[in-house]
């Protein structure tokens, strides 16, 4: 069981990839709305204007998939591989 979690972590994480991939020309546009965000917000930390242009942001249509790509990578393969290797470690 914990090596058929390791084989399906690592296909959700080459799953991510794959979607990180295909929308390769939005992360572009997702670092420079990134940081023109927190750099307003660090300027004028009471003024939050910079979440009023978020809109075009996430009305992307490959936002969708960044973000997925981004927690498949970065978040739930990575968890499921750590999860086996608990198992394997730990038996009980």
């Amino acid at each position: 069981m914990p090596k058929l979690m390791a084989v399906v972590g690592g296909l959700i994480i080459c799953a991510g990839l794959d979607l990180l991939w295909q929308s390769r020309n939005q992360i572009r546009f997702w670092l420079e709305a990134y940081t023109k965000f927190f750099l307003e917000t660090w300027r004028r930390p009471a003024a939050l204007r910079g979440v009023a242009s978020m809109e075009e942001f996430l009305h992307r249509r490959a936002s969708v998939e960044v973000i997925l790509g981004f927690g498949l990578a970065l978040i739930v393969g990575p968890l499921m591989l750590a999860v086996s290797l608990t198992f394997l470690l730990y038996p009980r």
